[in-house]
């Protein structure tokens, strides 16, 4: 989903898996999966397309 919303709004990711850090395990576990900018969590849980289109928009 994330490459098919880069075909029409550029943008690059960082894809982390949380297991292998304990405090962001512990920050995140109950909103996997979760998009963050800058600090801040934009969404978080069931993300679909149209959510990632209004975010980048």
């Amino acid at each position: 989903m994330m490459e098919l919303a880069r075909e029409d709004f550029p943008f690059t990711w960082t894809e982390m898996d949380i297991q292998t850090d304990d405090e962001i395990h512990e920050k995140y576990m109950l909103m996997i999966p979760v998009i963050e900018k800058d600090g801040e969590v934009l969404l978080y849980g069931n993300i679909g397309y149209v959510d990632l289109v209004e975010i980048l928009s």
